[in-house]
């Protein structure tokens, strides 16, 4: 017999207790309690909600504003929500060759004794992770009150501790870890992503804040795909073949660098007479879509590329190639 829904809206209970379902699943494959985990749309609208809960939260209680470090350069997302809200950005800048200096990094930790900690690995846009003695090695830095808030978005085709392990191993540490399906699962049009944590503390403070709905069509299309490791494996696979391409033909410039990357983003260096600009809008009109570094805070001599598809890439390199030979004769 079918439920007369007086209660919610049409279709509005079964997309309430979709959400539940896959909630109560992730807690379990995380070993975490299913009140420590937040299902939401992507790690965008979790990184908003942990940002603006410890921001109000210091200036209202602290009377000043919360202290977060962080790598550079970054999600500009990250970035943006930041200033917006009123954050106290506190910066380690990548090497020249966007390696993180991890003894200054340390070090800031130390001095500066930030209240939030963002490792973002694979790191948007360069690409790089942090390794798991790095991320072993922050954690064991950390006070016990600083939350250490782990964005693993972008995925990693070098071997990395799992995020059940990190929650688990490190029990005396605040631990917020957001991910993001649209990367590893080809989930970008549904935008779909958790936030978790193993302190029940930070829970409480971010459980009210979660927002009750959801696309009914997404949770769908989430739930046939979330215990699909076979699809994580075959994107490792299609990154690790497109970097190799990129590789290969940019190690053969002497005037362009391409900065080795594990994840779905990497950098590349422009030869000085060329602008990200103009990258852009050339790569436009031939139906391929980069990222110019001006908009991103990498400037005008650099692109940020995305490693869709092996034949995406190769598309765009026959592009480069094509716009080089033009501009050199």
């Amino acid at each position: 017999m079918k439920i007369i829904d007086l209660n919610y809206g049409e279709n509005y209970k079964e997309e309430i207790d979709l959400k539940h379902y896959l909630e109560n699943k992730l807690a379990e494959s995380l070993g975490i309690p299913n009140n420590q985990i937040l299902l939401n749309y992507g790690c965008n609208s979790n990184l908003l909600l942990f940002i603006s809960t410890f921001s109000e939260l210091f200036l209202y209680k602290k009377k000043r504003r919360v202290k977060v470090l962080l790598d550079l350069p970054n999600y500009f997302f990250t970035l943006t929500q930041l200033q917006q809200w009123h954050v106290k950005e506190i910066s380690i800048k990548r090497d020249i060759n966007f390696n993180l200096p991890f003894k200054k990094f340390i070090d800031k930790i130390k001095t500066a004794k930030p209240d939030i900690v963002i490792v973002t690995t694979p790191n948007n846009p360069t690409g790089k992770p942090v390794s798991d003695e790095q991320i072993d090695r922050i954690l064991k830095t950390v006070s016990k009150e600083t939350i250490v808030f782990i964005d693993r978005s972008c995925v990693n085709t070098l071997h990395e501790i799992s995020s059940k392990e990190i929650l688990s191993k490190y029990k005396n540490n605040k631990i917020v870890i957001i991910r993001s399906y649209s990367k590893s699962h080809s989930l970008s049009d549904s935008r779909v992503g958790y936030m978790a944590t193993n302190n029940s503390g930070i829970a409480k403070l971010l459980r009210p804040k979660a927002d009750l709905n959801h696309n009914l069509h997404a949770l769908k299309k989430f739930k046939s795909v979330m215990n699909n490791h076979k699809m994580v494996d075959e994107k490792r696979k299609t990154l690790t073949e497109c970097n190799k391409h990129v590789k290969e033909y940019f190690d053969t410039l002497s005037d362009t660098k391409y900065y080795q990357s594990y994840s779905n983003f990497a950098v590349i260096k422009l030869p000085v007479e060329i602008k990200s600009d103009y990258v852009e809008q050339f790569m436009k009109k031939n139906k391929v879509l980069v990222m110019g570094g001006h908009r991103i805070g990498l400037g005008e001599n650099f692109i940020r590329i995305h490693m869709s598809s092996v034949a995406g890439i190769k598309k765009f390199l026959s592009v480069y190639k094509m716009m080089i030979k033009n501009i050199k004769y």
